[in-house]
């Protein structure tokens, strides 16, 4: 069956359209435009063009690629590896930003401690948010960065979770989230223009493939 014209009638303005989906006439033109052997769609109302968006949040991409995704993580000693080599390539005080980690995804579903993560963050502060986004997993540095000890009481709808003599575990809950978040050091202006940079090029690079 061949591909033919479009006539939208019926509404105000009628809109002809090609086999291609391109409009080829508004108003008082379309019905001629279309011609006798088109297929008509009957319509109410008043005909508005449609608009399609399509694109991309660079600075999302780019972040992305400055912080560490810890999804791929299966147990704890496979997330303090990521840990371990994504600190390692960072300035020493530089804090360590992740996401995705899911401990009861792992053979021990107990939550990891500040101590695990001290050793593999190479002693930086670090803040590490869990899959669901509801508790994060902090280093001492960054409690620290916080003053987050055994005197701070809990934030209301928040838990600082403790071990022996109320000293933190290094697990946030909640609210008590924002302690850290608020205070988080993020990648400079500079690591994030040259990885928007990057990111920018591999867009352009898979566009010309196409």
């Amino acid at each position: 069956m061949a591909v033919q014209t479009v006539l939208f009638a019926g509404c105000k303005p009628e809109v002809a359209a090609g086999p291609d989906g391109r409009i080829i006439a508004v108003g008082a033109r379309a019905r001629a435009a279309a011609g006798r052997g088109a297929d008509v769609v009957q319509l109410r109302g008043t005909a508005w063009p449609g608009l399609i968006d399509a694109h991309i949040h660079l600075e999302g991409l780019a972040d992305r690629h400055l912080t560490l995704d810890l999804a791929g993580a299966r147990s704890l000693e496979a997330a303090l590896a990521l840990v371990k080599t994504w600190s390692a390539r960072l300035p020493r005080d530089a804090w360590v930003i992740g996401s995705g980690w899911y401990n009861d995804a792992w053979p021990d579903p107990a939550f990891p401690t500040r101590k695990q993560l001290d050793e593999a963050a190479g002693g930086r502060p670090a803040y590490l948010r869990r899959k669901d986004g509801h508790s994060a997993w902090i280093s001492s540095a960054a409690l620290q960065a916080a003053a987050i000890d055994r005197g701070t009481e809990d934030p209301p709808g928040g838990v600082i979770d403790r071990v022996a003599r109320g000293e933190p575990a290094g697990i946030l809950r909640e609210t008590a989230m924002h302690l850290v978040s608020s205070i988080v050091r993020h990648p400079c202006m500079r690591w994030t223009a040259r990885t928007l940079w990057a990111r920018s090029s591999d867009c352009t690079r898979g566009a010309a493939s196409r």
